[in-house]
């Protein structure tokens, strides 16, 4: 799970380039397959391999600057989560970008929240509105929202997973660590 990338002034969330780098030749070298979201769920049917789906969550503008470039020059799959009222913000990737990425079959663009608020402090309406919105502008400027989900702060409730699992998404991903398998509950999937 990635954000920002060479944005040295946010190191909670940064990855210098030099990194992300070394990070996608360590993938490579150790022979892990790069799983493409689009296909997702036969990958997690399949134990045959070892492997890596690649999430980078907000859409900030750093990461279309420095890694899509890499990840486009050697088609390496990726999944995008993007706050919806986030975008064309100052820092954050446009429209206009976010539909060029989501163009390529090695791409998915996730959805991740309107507001991306800290949400488990919210109610079961204000969830429900926010994830609505969000859902709504993905339907009109992609076509249609995503069967991905990533919590803001990677963190849920019990009623916020429901909300999400009754709003036909898929799969959702927190920020815990973990390995992905088919065992674990599709709601609550883990990423290192």
């Amino acid at each position: 799970m990635y954000h920002r990338f060479e944005e040295n002034k946010y190191p909670s969330t940064n990855i210098r380039m030099i990194d992300f780098k070394k990070h996608l030749d360590l993938i490579k070298n150790e022979r892990f397959a790069f799983v493409n979201p689009n296909k997702f769920e036969e990958s997690l049917n399949n134990n045959n391999n070892k492997k890596v789906l690649l999430t980078i969550d907000d859409g900030f503008s750093s990461f279309y600057k420095n890694a899509w470039p890499i990840l486009k020059s050697n088609k390496i799959p990726f999944l995008l989560f993007v706050s919806t009222r986030e975008v064309g913000k100052y820092g954050y990737m446009s429209w206009d970008q976010i539909q060029e990425l989501a163009q390529e079959d090695f791409v998915h663009i996730g959805n991740h929240s309107h507001t991306h608020e800290y949400l488990v402090d919210k109610n079961s309406q204000e969830i429900k509105e926010d994830l609505k919105k969000s859902i709504s502008i993905f339907k009109k400027k992609l076509g249609n929202n995503s069967r991905f989900f990533s919590y803001p702060f990677g963190e849920y409730s019990n009623d916020f997973k429901n909300i999400v699992k009754d709003l036909d998404f898929k799969f959702a991903f927190g920020q815990h660590s973990g390995v992905i398998d088919n065992t674990k509950d599709f709601f609550e999937l883990p990423r290192f």
